[in-house]
């Protein structure tokens, strides 16, 4: 493939939301004894990493207000990230919200 062809490509890629929600900012700072220390920056490397290898694009973000989310979600759905379901989100809103259900 060409030098040209590639970086058509790259523009090309597909975005994958990760949508993290209340309280992930804490994640290994809080009771790393029983969540681990692993930080959301080092999920966040991780999941670049992956959507890179596999060719995607990655829209890595976290919110503790769930109308941030909500907004995340259609902006996804806008775009057509992913196909038909447009996000994936590794935790978004409280279970109790009926406005982050993906459909």
């Amino acid at each position: 493939m060409t030098p040209a062809a590639i970086a058509g490509s790259a523009r090309m890629a597909k975005t994958i939301y990760v949508l993290n929600g209340p309280n992930l900012n804490l994640l290994g700072t809080r009771e790393p004894h029983i969540y681990g220390r692993s930080t959301l920056a080092d999920v966040e490397k991780l999941c670049h990493a992956t959507a890179e290898r596999h060719g995607f694009a990655l829209a890595f973000r976290q919110s503790n207000h769930e109308g941030q989310i909500i907004d995340w979600i259609n902006e996804a759905r806008a775009e057509k990230a992913g196909g038909p379901y447009p996000v994936l989100p590794a935790c978004s809103a409280p279970r109790t919200s009926r406005g982050a259900q993906v459909r």
